[in-house]
């Protein structure tokens, strides 16, 4: 387990930056937000910092703070390093508290640390996942300061996180004796909530759920399930998988990820089961905390009908299942059969990661990545780029993007940012732009 995270790493560290999705963008906007602190003409006549506290910004924060001392693109890769650091203190501490430690870590590294959320590139939201299962695994340690240093860390990494963490917390509290301690120490992060959602309230489409039809609405549904599989499809700057050519390879991890959701679903049903065997003192027989249940049971209704682009987030309803599966991972209880089931699927596709990773690391498409500098051409290029692949519903789309990647490894050959356009970032053109 250790020795997997490590090597993904190595990898990343040796290519020119992390060939993420969205991470690439956040090693940028990093650099900008240090460029606006230090008032440097290039930046500052461009952007400005968005006056709210933005639920998305740890990375971007962190690394603005890294690019003080190193350079934006070592600044990423140190924010990386401090990811997979945090993720082994999770795993070592998840595997002391679990009846099968040795499967459970290698579930929660390929299934969360290694997940789709990570090669999405969603760096901030897997902080917040990992921030959210550290408080859960060390929930011995009771104090009111430790609410809320936490409340604030995953409210700055993801609002989706932060809502799982509320509705942890606030169960908790009200199911002791310490219900009273628990709200004024939350009141902090939910306050800056408040003032973010006010200033939100009035964004177009921001209600607007993206469930589409039916059929999409199933669709998607499914993809969400058999996507927390541990097999990945990446995705080349020519629309092309780059495992496409290694058909059984390609075909295997295809067929491991729907055997995943089947294992999942089963897991889902089990615990079902166990619930009609409730005690009266309000856990389960094995000992799911009454709090899991309650923040699981509403992140999965929310999961039903979040769409592509529900309030203004991508993919929330893929981030909801992560969450609940995280959390379930380590609190539910789970047959020894499904255990080394799913731990088996996801060795088996380790080798897998690591063999797309070291042909990434050798490609010179690898090194070209990110943001296209045009929002129009950008959603061209996407379009094509789902145009071309062949299973566009498993995409994890490490090479896609351009134009950053040249400017983050030859800033002086370039001597106008590319604009940034997203709602979720902590810097905005000007509007003179």
């Amino acid at each position: 387990m250790g020795a997997t995270a490590a090597v993904c790493l190595v990898l990343l560290v040796l290519q020119p930056f992390p060939i993420l999705h969205d991470y690439p963008e956040w090693m940028y906007q990093g650099h900008i937000v240090w460029s606006l602190w230090s008032d440097l003409p290039v930046f500052a006549d461009h952007y400005e910092l968005v006056p709210v506290p933005v639920p998305n910004a740890i990375s971007q924060a962190g690394i603005a703070l890294l690019n003080m001392f190193v350079s934006p693109v070592a600044a990423g890769r140190i924010w990386l390093g401090l990811y997979f650091l945090l993720a082994t203190v999770v795993l070592l501490l998840a595997g002391r508290r679990h009846t099968y430690p040795g499967s459970m870590q290698i579930i929660l590294l390929f299934t969360i640390v290694l997940g789709p959320g990570f090669f999405n590139g969603y760096i901030n939201f897997q902080f917040g996942v990992l921030l959210l299962a550290l408080f859960v695994v060390t929930e011995s340690v009771r104090s009111v300061w430790r609410i809320l240093v936490f409340s604030l860390l995953i409210y700055f990494s993801h609002a989706t996180v932060f809502l799982a963490f509320t509705l942890y917390v606030v169960g908790s509290g009200f199911l002791s004796s310490r219900r009273f301690a628990v709200l004024p120490a939350l009141m902090p992060a939910q306050l800056l909530l408040v003032w973010y959602a006010i200033v939100r309230i009035n964004d177009e489409g921001i209600f607007n759920t993206g469930l589409g039809s039916g059929k999409e609405w199933l669709q998607y549904k499914l993809y969400t399930v058999a996507k927390q599989g541990p097999f990945h499809n990446f995705i080349q700057a020519d629309g092309q998988s780059l495992l496409a050519d290694l058909h059984g390879v390609y075909l295997t991890g295809f067929l491991i990820n729907f055997i995943t959701a089947l294992l999942i679903g089963s897991w889902f049903l089990f615990i079902g089961w166990q619930l009609l065997q409730k005690s009266k003192t309000g856990t389960l027989q094995h000992g799911i905390p009454a709090t899991v249940l309650i923040t699981v049971s509403v992140l999965l209704a929310l999961w039903l009908i979040a769409g592509r682009n529900t309030f203004g987030v991508v993919n929330l309803g893929e981030r909801l299942l992560i969450v609940a599966v995280m959390l379930l991972l380590l609190t539910a209880p789970m047959p020894r059969w499904l255990a080394a089931s799913w731990a088996t699927l996801c060795l088996l596709t380790g080798a897998t990661t690591v063999l797309a990773l070291v042909v990434l690391s050798n490609t010179q498409q690898g090194y070209a990545v990110a943001r296209s500098a045009d929002s129009t051409r950008l959603q061209s290029f996407v379009n094509d780029i789902y145009a071309n692949s062949r299973h566009k519903y498993f995409n994890h789309r490490l090479t896609i993007y351009y134009n950053l990647g040249q400017y983050l490894l030859e800033p002086e050959s370039y001597k106008k940012p590319p604009p940034i356009d997203h709602e979720s970032s902590i810097v905005r053109r000007l509007s003179a732009e």
